[in-house]
């Protein structure tokens, strides 16, 4: 039976549909063989300046980033091994699984897009390992120990649009890392900061507000937030620390004004 090409639009706008199909018609005339929707058009809470996100499996060019009906579309041109080694990939994995999962079908004569959906809904944690996954979370951690040193000197300094950069690095990337350290996919990073608050509780929560000045904190105590979140990240990390790692942690972590104490687990 060929696919439905319909079947799961039901819930999308009216004019993002009428969109989305005009772009696929393009899309199938210049080579792909299966087109589908993404993002937050395809689970039905787009905003008016979304974008529609329509990936296409085409060995043509990829058509970009481009205005449809005054609307932003963008559109990457994948291979469908491209797509499976997204989800063993800890750069990818927790953002395209539940993606891949929602994706709606636009153009998919063959199935091959259907099949990636199915991927991604067989799709657990064992497709990348224990062992990957605590890598990925100890390397991430311990790679921003230099973001803590520039932190704190730019302070010392009174470099304030260093320590901005510096402090923004620590509370955007840290999240990102506990995702994986807990295991917890997100569609979007629009949902992914409430996920690792909720995750991680309360102090967690305070802090990652205050180190994105949510609350219209005064600099320095944003700056300083940022990193007792890093303290908080490390902590959680270290078990996964080897020796070497968890000397460069514990030393970001004193600069940091949070020292931490404990014996690696290897």
């Amino acid at each position: 039976m060929r696919p439905d090409p319909d079947a799961g639009t039901s819930g999308i706008e009216p004019a993002i549909l009428v969109i989305a199909r005009e772009v696929t018609s393009e899309l199938v005339a210049r080579g792909a063989t299966a087109v589908v929707l993404m993002g937050s058009h395809a689970r039905g809470d787009g905003h008016p300046l979304s974008d529609l996100d329509l990936p296409a499996i085409s060995d043509a060019p990829a058509l970009g980033s481009v205005l449809r009906g005054g609307r932003l579309v963008a559109s990457d041109s994948l291979q469908p091994e491209q797509v499976r080694v997204s989800f063993t990939s800890l750069a990818d994995c927790v953002t395209y699984v539940p993606g891949w999962r929602r994706a709606v079908m636009l153009h998919d004569p063959t199935g091959i897009a259907a099949a990636l959906r199915a991927d991604a809904h067989a799709w657990d944690w064992e497709a990348v390992g224990d062992t990957a996954c605590d890598q990925h979370v100890a390397a991430g951690v311990t790679g921003l120990d230099e973001e803590v040193h520039k932190l704190v000197a730019a302070l010392d300094r009174g470099r304030r649009w260093t320590a901005t950069v510096q402090r923004s690095v620590l509370a955007l990337q840290l999240a990102g890392i506990m995702a994986v350290r807990y295991r917890i996919l997100y569609e979007t990073e629009n949902e992914m900061w409430d996920l690792i608050a909720t995750r991680m509780g309360e102090q967690w929560s305070r802090a990652q507000g205050t180190a994105f000045g949510a609350g219209g904190e005064a600099f320095d105590n944003t700056c300083r937030t940022a990193l007792t979140l890093y303290a908080l990240a490390a902590r959680e990390a270290l078990p996964l620390l080897n020796v070497e790692q968890l000397a460069v942690v514990r030393h970001a972590c004193s600069v940091g004004g949070h020292p931490v104490d404990e014996t690696p687990r290897h």
